[in-house]
């Protein structure tokens, strides 16, 4: 994975992940609806058409589109996911399929801020229609374009016990062939087909499966990485940095944010996001009305939005739409770039969209780290728990 943070290289994988959180589908819901009204102590809650505004040359607002197509899983001689526990290989028929973008392999897992019910790789033909189709960045359009798709088939992995009809609804296959239990026997594996008269049911069935040791979930419950994606980099959100105190950025107003920055309060909130993002958009509202409840508390909060920098360097056209997301929820809090070392690699390899952790006055990262969004309440929760642990 690169650097920063590609939009476009993870959105689907966020749209995918994130439909499944709280915070998103809350947003979802609401989708339709026109923006609430809010006091302005709280901000104005921004619809999803709004934040997934672009500015194009002009200075126009437009809404930017992206082709799903373009970004279905690639074809390899080999597949190996530690955290499914599974390795296989696909026949060359369907390789060619998936070179030739008539089938499309996607990824999908349950809510990944709850147990792991189930998590599985899917198999879908591809129309001429859904190869060209362009879609808005924001919204239900990928959901749709998903859903359109015919299934051909999947491989999973779904939790003990669960029956046959709940996996039929899960993978919309009518066919499930067991192939055994997990390392830690806490799951089953099951191949999944249709009736198909092109035959891509019967080559999928033929997939070469291997049950191998299976990782424990990742804490940001994200287990659907190939290894070879992860290889060289830092993985999963560089859960393993610890020190972020030699930080220098800049907000988007071009304000310098250290390190030192950390040291005026006993905790900082860390909000990453990105502007594409609408269930992290739509959480800003109670992020400003938490920011004035941590006042008393000494507690700070900044957001780091990840798609202002990319391996070109700044990305004014994010920059602009960050300015136009804080000023439309009444942002009071920082919203920061990423800094040089990408925060000392800890924003490099994160799955999904927004994820927060927290900072002390040294620059030490302590704490949980919490995946999706959420609400006031449950961050008040949130912060309170984080605090009185630092406390101890």
């Amino acid at each position: 994975m690169k650097k920063n943070l590609l939009k476009k290289a993870t959105l689907v994988l966020s749209l995918s992940l994130l439909l499944g959180a709280a915070g998103c589908q809350k947003a979802d819901e609401k989708q339709s609806q026109k923006p609430a009204q809010a006091s302005q102590e709280q901000g104005q809650v921004v619809d999803a058409d709004a934040a997934g505004m672009t500015i194009d040359k002009n200075g126009e607002a437009s809404s930017e589109t992206f082709k799903p197509a373009d970004y279905t899983l690639e074809a390899k001689d080999e597949y190996v996911y530690e955290y499914l526990g599974l390795k296989f290989k696909l026949t060359d028929k369907i390789l060619d399929a998936m070179n030739n973008k008539d089938l499309a392999m996607l990824d999908d897992q349950s809510p990944i801020d709850q147990d792991l019910k189930y998590a599985l790789l899917s198999f879908s033909k591809l129309s001429e229609e859904d190869k060209n189709a362009e879609i808005p960045m924001m919204g239900n359009g990928y959901v749709n374009w998903q859903e359109g798709l015919e299934r051909v088939g999947t491989l999973g992995m779904y939790e003990k016990g669960m029956t046959e009809e709940e996996i039929s609804k899960i993978t919309k296959c009518q066919n499930h062939k067991n192939l055994g239990p997990s390392s830690d026997g806490m799951y089953e594996y099951y191949l999944s087909t249709n009736a198909d008269d092109s035959g891509l049911a019967d080559e999928l069935a033929m997939t070469n499966v291997e049950i191998i040791d299976k990782l424990d979930k990742p804490e940001n419950g994200f287990v659907l990485g190939e290894k070879t994606d992860l290889e060289g980099t830092v993985p999963f959100g560089g859960a393993d940095v610890e020190d972020l105190s030699n930080i220098a950025t800049k907000d988007i107003e071009g304000k310098d944010f250290t390190s030192a920055d950390f040291g005026d309060y006993d905790l900082t909130m860390v909000n990453v996001f990105a502007t594409w993002c609408t269930a992290c958009v739509k959480e800003i509202p109670d992020l400003v009305e938490l920011k004035d409840k941590m006042k008393d508390m000494n507690v700070n909060l900044v957001g780091v939005v990840t798609d202002t920098v990319d391996d070109k360097g700044v990305n004014q056209t994010a920059v602009e739409l960050s300015k136009q997301i804080a000023e439309k929820t009444n942002a009071n809090y920082q919203f920061l770039m990423p800094d040089a070392t990408n925060f000392n690699g800890r924003l490099n390899g994160i799955q999904a969209l927004p994820e927060t952790f927290f900072v002390d006055k040294n620059g030490k990262i302590v704490g949980e780290t919490y995946s999706g969004s959420h609400n006031l309440a449950d961050w008040t929760k949130i912060v309170e728990d984080e605090l009185a642990k630092l406390n101890k």
